[in-house]
């Protein structure tokens, strides 16, 4: 590890990444020097990507994989595109951390060449750009995970991930790593080393943590499919924040193993990894892809489920669905106004679409929050502020739990607790599965999915999590176990969300959320919920996304 000061470190980090990408690729000074708050648009107005190139990055995995596939577009073009894409997404919100952008069209290039000699394609994936989470090793390049001793520390050597090996096999090609905050455990992107990452779709907003980078480079068009990984969220709120996708799948779906994490060997709440898209056609295609029989993850990771990816899951197709909705609160925490007036549009619709919905109490999330985060300082504290101390890192306002929990030690942390802690995340497991099956009645099965807010903010503004960083909404699944998917609804809109005039705090944290909101500042804000399914059921929840997805008719900006 490096033991120099953070300062230092993060300079020639930074120096590093910056080198890697070409200049050919910036946008002008000029052109900088004029952006709008919604920066999405850049690749389309800026005159700085060709007709060919914009409608790549346009265009979704699936478009690209068929068109590479009937030679329409080599690899090498969609590679070089994407690239050029990566390289202003992270000049307009500072997204990557590792350029791969050599190796990446080294890479297109020999698939071409594949494919023009033998007139196969190597994988189902074959010529597509993937971007990864920087926690995933990819040999040499660092893994830092948002750490200053990790960020100059070659991986050389190191085998690399399960899942990046069976991406790599298939055909993709990765050409960006991307942003996290420190340990991968804030709800906003931001670290000592590499900085603050900020959403493309208001600049003056957070893209969400952990996954922050991924999220605001796929937004710019910078990667038309990523990887993210959960353990409280962070697939899904930087899905929701900006606007996409984000399945966090039950935990042995997807190989896990070889990846870096934040606190390591600490397995009371299960990290997943999952797809995030803007499209939805995406999500499916990665998951019926990686977890195909012809792949078998499950020869390659021993925590991985022998359960191929199963196909039309809903039976009798077609048939309507009962669905529990959680309100505007989950009794800890209130929903600003846009996110409220999302809940009513889904329940709306869905009902007018012929769907059952029923309120959904939240009995028992504010348990298992408390749960979940005592967990998470617990077990990690000492693993992860010993990493800061040593190269004199400051520690992130909300990140002081973990401090706390440093100075405490971990002398209390014996078997007795780590028993107790375990009983009890079970007994809430337990708790909420027989609540979910007692929801049949009168001959009905039980509730098919439960759609809720993936967050208080449609997307905070930069910086407002430090104080008042709040995971409850996303957090639930985690200690549960249990698969969600993240949807867009629609936009913030001063005229249609005002702020509340007779509101009632439920908290002294739920008062602070309510006060940050302001319709002005957050017009235009991206909003998404989620629906979560019972464990296992990945597929179903993508069935049920795509069921919402067509009553809600949502439409990206262009």
């Amino acid at each position: 590890m490096d033991s120099k000061n953070y300062k230092e470190i993060g300079a020639i980090a930074r120096n590093r990444r910056d080198k890697s990408i070409p200049s050919s690729y910036l946008l002008s000074e000029e052109e900088l020097s004029k952006l709008p708050q919604d920066v999405t648009s850049i690749p389309r107005t800026s005159k700085h990507f060709s007709h060919d190139e914009t409608e790549i990055i346009e265009s979704q995995s699936e478009d690209l994989l068929l068109k590479i596939r009937e030679k329409i577009w080599t690899s090498l073009e969609v590679t070089e595109a994407f690239c050029k894409a990566a390289a202003v997404a992270q000049q307009l919100t500072n997204c990557l951390t590792e350029i791969l952008f050599d190796e990446a069209i080294a890479r297109a290039k020999s698939l071409d060449e594949h494919l023009e000699r033998t007139g196969s394609v190597v994988g189902a994936l074959h010529g597509l750009p993937i971007s990864l989470k920087d926690c995933f090793i990819t040999p040499p390049h660092p893994a830092s995970i948002g750490i200053a001793c990790y960020a100059n520390l070659s991986t050389e050597g190191q085998p690399e991930s399960v899942l990046v090996k069976i991406l790599r096999d298939l055909g993709a090609v990765f050409h960006v790593k991307t942003n996290v905050p420190v340990a991968m455990m804030m709800m906003e992107t931001i670290n000592n080393v590499w900085g603050e990452t900020r959403n493309p779709i208001h600049t003056g907003l957070s893209p969400g943590g952990s996954s922050g980078g991924e999220g605001a480079l796929i937004a710019m068009r910078g990667s038309s499919l990523g990887v993210g990984t959960d353990i409280g969220g962070s697939v899904r709120i930087p899905s929701a924040w900006c606007q996409l996708y984000g399945l966090k799948p039950s935990f042995g779906r997807f190989p896990s193993w070889g990846g870096k994490s934040g606190i390591p060997g600490q397995e009371f709440v299960l990290a997943v990894n999952g797809p995030m898209s803007r499209s939805l056609d995406s999500v499916k295609l990665y998951c019926e892809t990686v977890l195909s029989s012809n792949v078998s993850p499950w020869t390659w990771d021993a925590k991985c489920l022998p359960i191929p990816w199963r196909h039309d899951v809903i039976q009798p197709k077609g048939r309507k669905l009962r669905f529990g909705v959680i309100g505007a609160d989950d009794g800890i925490v209130t929903c600003h106004p846009p996110v409220e007036r999302a809940i009513d549009t889904v329940t709306r619709k869905l009902q007018d679409a012929g769907h059952e919905v029923i309120s959904w109490a939240p009995i028992d999330h504010k348990e298992i929050v408390i749960n979940l985060l005592a967990g998470f300082h617990e077990l990690g504290g000492g693993a992860i502020v010993s990493l800061l101390k040593a190269t004199d890192e400051p520690i992130f306002e909300s990140m002081k739990g973990y401090e706390a929990a440093a100075k405490l030690g971990e002398g209390a942390l014996g078997p007795t607790r780590l028993r107790m802690m375990a009983l009890k995340r079970n007994q809430l497991q337990k708790a909420y599965l027989d609540r979910w099956q007692a929801t049949a009645a009168d001959g009905k099965a039980p509730l098919d999915g439960i759609i809720m807010a993936v967050a208080p903010w449609s997307a905070a503004r930069l910086g407002t999590t430090q104080k008042t960083s709040y995971v409850g909404y996303t957090g639930v699944a985690n200690l549960l176990d249990l698969p969600a998917c993240t949807f867009p609804v629609t936009f913030a809109d001063r005229k249609l969300d005002p702020k509340r005039t007779d509101f009632n705090p439920l908290s002294e944290l739920d008062g602070q959320i309510q006060e940050d909101y302001d319709p002005d500042f957050y017009h235009g804000a991206p909003v998404a919920l989620q629906l979560m399914g019972q464990r296992l059921e990945d597929e179903k929840v993508l069935e049920m996304v795509e069921v919402v997805a067509e009553v809600l008719q949502f439409s990206q900006r262009r």
